[in-house]
């Protein structure tokens, strides 16, 4: 009897799916950014405010996501650098604009006036946001001196929001007084924040810093304590974060300094 061959069916190639979660987790942050700007256009201000936290912290767990995988890949850096543009130096920057142009346009100013003035704001941030983009992109690959291992090179693209949208977080911590709507006032946030995104002022970075356990049980009151505040009064909360960010600017310009004498 001819004994019959059994074909073995052809070994079906396994898909790595986990590539695709960090990718998508960076697509839910640049959702979140253009939504912001949706619901700017309707005037829903704490919508689009919160849109663009919420983008920040999609933005930051792509990358905890993509090592945490092992997956970490340039075609994932380069699309959160494109979502950090979007969410961090268009959304914040036209979220600014319409929300001060208001009250502006019902001043006395038309509306030719104020988009050909009081717009300049809004495109210098995108622009400053796409050059801190562009440097951090291209100084991955080069080691920077270990004084820089605390530090940021200016503003991070998050953070920079965070300060572009600095007035509108005050107008609603003080039950919506308009003086924090001037168009100027948002005018030189909106630079300020540019400004530092783009500049090379050593900025505060978490990314290395361990903290001892004997300190461990007094920060994680403060924490928890934050986080209670965010939900119990967002806007004050916020509102304290801004302004301790702003104090440490400068702290952070002296230490910088201090370490870098100290390397030399």
């Amino acid at each position: 009897m001819k004994q019959r061959r059994i074909k073995i069916p052809p070994k079906v190639p396994e898909i790595n799916l986990r590539p695709l979660f960090p990718n998508a987790v960076t697509m839910l942050a640049l959702a979140f950014g253009v939504s912001s700007i949706n619901m700017a256009l309707w005037g829903n201000w704490e919508l689009a405010v919160a849109f663009i936290f919420g983008s920040m912290i999609f933005d930051f767990l792509d990358g905890k996501v993509a090592r945490m995988l092992g997956v970490s890949s340039k075609f994932g850096a380069e699309l959160d650098s494109l979502s950090d543009f979007v969410s961090f130096g268009v959304a914040p920057g036209v979220l600014a604009y319409l929300w001060s142009m208001k009250v502006s346009i019902f001043k006395g100013l038309s509306r030719a006036d104020s988009v050909g003035v009081y717009w300049i704001f809004a495109l210098f941030l995108a622009m400053c946001c796409a050059t801190r983009l562009a440097r951090f992109n291209s100084l991955l690959d080069e080691k920077q001196p270990s004084y820089w291992l605390h530090f940021f090179m200016g503003v991070p693209a998050p953070s920079g929001a965070g300060l572009a949208l600095f007035p509108i977080i005050l107008w609603k911590a003080t039950n919506e007084w308009e003086g924090f709507r001037n168009p100027m006032f948002v005018g030189f946030f909106l630079c300020f924040s540019g400004v530092m995104m783009a500049s090379r002022i050593p900025t505060l970075s978490l990314k290395h810093l361990h903290i001892p356990k004997e300190y461990s049980m007094v920060l994680l009151p403060l924490a928890l304590f934050f986080i209670a505040g965010l939900f119990g009064a967002p806007w004050i909360t916020l509102s304290l974060l801004g302004f301790g960010y702003i104090l440490m600017i400068p702290v952070c310009i002296y230490y910088f300094l201090k370490f870098k004498r100290e390397a030399s």
